[in-house]
């Protein structure tokens, strides 16, 4: 009686010790291939073992580049029991590279009422805050830290370097970077920092200049065209993106600074009677939030009413606006040369070709437009492929 319980605990620590020697191998076919036993196990549904084995699989994806599965996984995520500090440290590094970032402080700050003296897991807690734009908040865990580290740790220097250089002080975010590179200077996190940094000095201009308006909503299109194009959709779908686009631009005039919140809400209202990804999905492919995808799509069915299976006089849209025609046929124009650049990205030597060859079939018009288009091309070209 007691060896038959017993069995399939042995032979849980057995699995659990086979993802350990992978994992000290270097072997994640075999840590997968571990854990995958361990979730088929009935013994083991409901229980914390459970948890940390698909917590171990969302890692294994994540370094792979799989960020959809390892999303999906985490979308139904729920802890059986009281997860152990070991276990809400796991949960933090995954939504903290799955940039979930409201979910991740929550989970570092279970674990620092456990364990408070971790200095990795308090200078990761002042980035979620830093990124959650809790501003305050980061300064005080991240100065803490640095206190604590006696300035020595080159990782609490870049954190504090971003939160100056967000709040406009580029002199002191400079200072701290130099201090970090003297600290590792092969550390190449620190240059990609930098680059960081720049975009948003670059970010903080243009909320400078452009206040509410959306001075290149002809981006948006091409934007959502794109990413239909590498979520799998066939050229129909684009075009009806694109039309959908083109009925809202002749009634209304969309404001905003972040064409991205457009182009995933018009992605949502094209697919959303399938198949398609989830609002959340949608939001963490755009890298925008849930509440401003859903307030944006909203936004276009109030105008456009897509539930309407009628497509809509479009010209006769346009003339009742008041609308010039050749807007549309940019968007349209712009919609399809980033489709087929998407299509191309293997092509190309890098993003500054990539710009170069879409700029030389759609010019920019503005230099904000040319700006928007540049850092949406970068991000294409950034993406798994």
């Amino acid at each position: 009686m007691t060896s038959r319980a017993g069995a399939p605990d042995a032979k849980i620590a057995w699995l659990w010790n086979q993802v350990e020697k992978a994992r000290e191998d270097r072997s994640p076919e075999r840590a997968r291939e571990s854990l995958d036993r361990l979730l088929a196990d009935p013994s083991v549904r409901g229980t914390p073992d459970e948890d940390l084995a698909v917590l171990g699989l969302c890692q294994l994806d994540l370094d792979c580049g799989r960020h959809r599965e390892a999303s999906e996984r985490m979308a139904g995520f729920d802890w059986h029991g009281v997860p152990s500090p070991a276990g809400l440290l796991l949960a933090a590094d995954v939504q903290l590279r799955l940039e979930w970032f409201a979910p991740a402080r929550d989970s570092l700050e279970a674990y620092l009422k456990a364990i408070p003296e971790d200095l990795d897991a308090r200078r990761k807690l002042g980035l979620v805050h830093l990124m959650l734009h809790s501003d305050d908040e980061a300064q005080r865990q991240l100065l803490a830290t640095a206190r604590r580290e006696k300035n020595s740790v080159p990782e609490t220097l870049i954190y504090l370097a971003m939160l100056e250089a967000k709040a406009g002080r580029l002199e002191e975010s400079l200072h701290l970077l130099l201090q970090a590179r003297d600290l590792a200077p092969a550390d190449q996190r620190i240059e990609h920092t930098l680059l960081r940094i720049e975009a948003l000095r670059v970010s903080l201009k243009r909320k400078a200049l452009h206040h509410d308006d959306l001075p290149i909503e002809d981006i948006v299109a091409g934007m959502v065209t794109g990413m239909l194009e590498l979520h799998g959709y066939a050229a129909d779908r684009a075009k009806a993106a694109v039309d959908v686009w083109n009925r809202f631009c002749a009634v209304e005039t969309p404001r905003g600074r972040k064409p991205a919140i457009w182009a995933a809400a018009l992605e949502y209202a094209v697919t959303r009677s399938g198949p398609h990804f989830s609002q959340d999905q949608l939001a963490l492919e755009y890298m925008i939030s849930v509440t401003q995808l859903r307030e944006h799509y909203q936004k276009i069915v109030d105008v456009v009413g897509i539930d309407d299976p009628r497509p809509g006089d479009l010209l006769s849209e346009t003339e009742k606006a008041g609308s010039d025609l050749s807007g549309h046929l940019r968007r349209e124009e712009m919609a399809e040369v980033i489709s087929q650049a998407t299509r191309m990205l293997g092509d190309f030597a890098g993003p500054g070709e990539l710009c170069s060859w879409v700029f030389e079939r759609v010019p920019p018009r503005t230099e904000p437009e040319r700006r928007e288009m540049e850092d949406f091309l970068g991000m294409l070209w950034k993406r798994p492929r």
